[in-house]
């Protein structure tokens, strides 16, 4: 079996590779009219699983929608996606005698949208909430239906840093909420990212939001997979190495993430000449240390706003712990040059810091001590910002 290695976009087809455990699951949940909240840290897969996902439902003859707002900046930006997509995949109602003026006037729209700039007429408060309501009853809930929204978080932390951003945050997420509580629909949602939803709609008092969301955690490959994948792709490249090192590599690893798996290869393919020793597999790794293969976990630090200071401070000073700290370190960290009044604010804020870096992926708690998730990592953290 070969693999390309693709890192960094998401993984179709024959490069899907494991997650069958994951993907029975998240069938069953669809297939009993749960829509899900897709939660693991960033860079795991989860683009990758819910394009598998669309694949599979497609071929149920299930309708599909995949929407990716990565590089959406504006809510005008937001609307044309998911206008475009609905239209193109035929989630939008037809025509039809005896519909509401309002209906026809915004299905003329949409089909206009396709030859060029069209006035979504979204700057009124009653003209943006008049457009939305009929969106709304333009979908067909009685078909089945998949859609998937990609990136909504990020999407929304920009917005929210427009003006009047927190109102316009709160009117998508409510709006995208009145969607999914339609009596008796068939339509599906999926709501996946690389920055965490539960952790932005909660530092928003806008959990409510969500709560209708089935959680759908994804975490590390197996072990098996894992071997499976690392196999995979030295096939791929025609490079021996063997089970030993596989292992090697992977015990190096500790956190067995597709995206890890395919970087540390990349490294061994280009210095790859006739064997992978022990050595090469060291260099490698301490190459992915030093270079910008990481650099997203430092930069989507930006989405936790007030908390991004104390967040870097805890990460910058795990870094220099391997066997991790206690919380109550984390803390004295955190009260440095603080009035011992302040106590109580500080060590509030310590708790809903570590609860975001716990839920997007970059430490994990055993017992009463914190440390890094991965061993990679926290060398990145340690050469980028400590030494």
């Amino acid at each position: 079996m070969c693999i390309s290695n693709k890192i960094g976009p998401p993984v179709e087809g024959e490069d899907f590779f494991g997650r069958e455990k994951e993907i029975r699951k998240a069938n069953r949940l669809l297939d009993s009219n749960h829509s899900l909240l897709l939660s693991a840290p960033r860079r795991i897969g989860k683009s990758s699983l819910a394009k598998r996902l669309i694949e599979e439902k497609k071929q149920q003859g299930w309708k599909c929608v995949y929407i990716d707002l990565e590089e959406t900046t504006t809510e005008e930006g937001f609307l044309r996606l998911v206008i475009e997509a609905f239209k193109e995949n035929g989630i939008w109602k037809q025509l039809a005698e005896g519909m509401s003026k309002g209906l026809v006037s915004v299905l003329d729209r949409i089909e206009k949208i396709s030859l060029g700039p069209v006035d979504l007429n979204i700057g009124k408060r009653e003209e943006q909430e008049d457009l939305y309501k009929n969106l709304k009853e333009l979908i067909k809930h009685d078909e089945d239906t998949f859609i998937v929204v990609d990136e909504l978080t990020l999407f929304l932390g920009i917005l929210n840093k427009s003006e009047n951003g927190a109102e316009k945050v709160a009117f998508i997420l409510n709006w995208l909420r009145s969607l999914r509580q339609v009596s008796k629909t068939n339509v599906r949602w999926l709501f996946c990212g690389s920055v965490g939803l539960r952790n932005f709609t909660s530092a928003m008092n806008l959990g409510y939001t969500i709560n209708d969301l089935m959680e759908f955690g994804l975490g590390e490959l197996s072990r098996e997979e894992a071997e499976g994948l690392l196999s995979g792709l030295c096939k791929s490249e025609d490079m021996e190495m063997g089970e030993e090192l596989i292992n090697y590599t992977l015990d190096k690893l500790h956190w067995n993430i597709p995206y890890f798996i395919q970087v540390i290869f990349s490294k061994l393919a280009e210095e790859y000449e006739d064997e992978v020793t022990k050595e090469s597999i060291d260099i490698a790794y301490n190459k992915l240390c030093s270079e910008n293969y990481l650099s997203t976990w430092s930069e989507r630090l930006s989405e936790y706003r007030e908390f991004e200071v104390p967040a870097r401070q805890i990460l910058k000073s795990l870094s220099t712990q391997p066997a991790g700290m206690e919380r109550d370190a984390m803390l004295n960290i955190l009260m440095t040059g603080q009035d011992a009044s302040k106590v109580e604010e500080i060590d509030y804020l310590l708790s809903k810091v570590l609860e975001m870096l716990e839920n997007d992926g970059y430490i994990l708690k055993m017992d009463s001590i914190r440390a890094f998730r991965s061993p990679l990592l926290r060398d990145y953290w340690f050469n980028k910002f400590v030494q």
